[in-house]
């Protein structure tokens, strides 16, 4: 057994300074892709989140994890039996949460973002000769919706990439929300950390889905941001370690690129992607004693109700046979 597994399996290629491993990770089928500059932890057996990222040499966690809920994932096989949504049993990371909300046909989910792809196991494909390989292809097909979903997951000189593509492989069209839910914490996030939004301006969603009335009475500047203690503050940095709770907001990306960038440890890095399939971001702010973390995710809804989703049919439509690609960039960046 290797330091990145917590079973007996356990297989690594190396070549040039790349290796890929696929081993065991709390029962859940797992695959490390690593060279000089970042590790990567992918889980195909938990939705094909990345579960971890590190910055080598500085061993730097980019991610936020709620590591106590790995335990439950011991004696469940998520090939047989998926979980209930994509936060149930949360272990962090960044999910794949399509359908959030969706139709096909009689099919509608409505009741909160599902996230189906994230609640399954995925299967596993090397692309290419194994001793050359540089990333790892995995797909789904998606249960009770039918979409399916490849991604190829790789690293190159500038960071991390992760190709992907959804298919309607259904009779009729397809409508769904599509969000990249990257949470960041780990040992990087603090207080030195600026943080570069593609906009101005953000909507308190989740305030507006449950107290509803003037949507414009929602719309804050992202300098100055009602908090769930009362006070104002500028989230283009993050607050030091407190209680203050959590709050869920959105944006209108103008671009489709964000960053974070340590001030004190001369190290970040920037995220990007096409704006035409994820032309909004959610974010979410966790600062209690459960967790430190600010979550931004590409996406195509602005909304956090289905209702207000819906009216404005803030979906991705997917006509039968039809498929879309997309590509979404993490870009290592340092200074000094």
């Amino acid at each position: 057994m290797c330091e990145d597994c917590t079973g007996a399996v356990c297989r690594e290629r190396k070549a040039q300074g790349r290796m890929i491993k696929e081993c065991d990770f709390y029962g859940i089928r797992a695959v490390v892709l690593s060279n000089d500059k970042m590790q990567v932890r992918i889980l195909p057996g938990k939705g094909a989140d990345i579960y971890q990222i590190l910055l080598l040499p500085e061993k730097v966690t980019l991610l936020y994890n709620q590591e106590e809920n790995l335990p439950c994932y011991q004696e469940r096989n998520l090939y047989q039996e998926r979980l209930q949504h994509y936060s149930q049993d949360n272990i962090g990371g960044w999910q794949d949460v399509v359908p959030g909300y969706g139709r096909y046909g009689n099919t509608v989910i409505s009741e909160k973002p599902v996230g189906i792809a994230a609640t399954v196991g995925w299967k596993v494909m090397w692309e290419g000769e194994a001793e050359d390989a540089e990333e790892v292809c995995l797909s789904v097909d998606i249960p009770d919706f039918p979409l399916h979903l490849t991604k190829w997951i790789g690293l190159n000189e500038e960071g991390l990439y992760v190709k992907e593509q959804i298919r309607n492989d259904g009779t009729d069209e397809a409508a769904v929300t599509w969000t990249q839910h990257s949470a960041f914490g780990g040992n990087f996030l603090a207080p030195e950390v600026a943080v570069i939004y593609p906009g101005e301006k953000i909507l308190l969603s989740s305030l507006y889905a449950s107290h509803g009335g003037c949507i414009e009475e929602y719309v804050k500047p992202i300098k100055a941001v009602s908090m769930p203690d009362g006070t104002v503050y500028d989230m283009t940095r993050m607050r030091p370690q407190m209680d203050d709770g959590q709050l869920v907001f959105t944006m209108k990306a103008e671009e489709g690129c964000f960053g974070m960038f340590h001030e004190k440890e001369k190290v970040g890095f920037r995220m990007k992607w096409e704006k035409e399939i994820f032309p909004y971001i959610r974010c979410w702010y966790r600062n209690d004693p459960q967790g430190y973390a600010l979550a931004v995710e590409p996406c195509n809804y602005y909304y956090s109700s289905f209702a207000d989703t819906d009216r404005d049919d803030m979906y991705l439509h997917l006509k039968p046979g039809e498929a879309k690609d997309t590509t979404v960039l993490l870009e290592i960046v340092r200074e000094g």
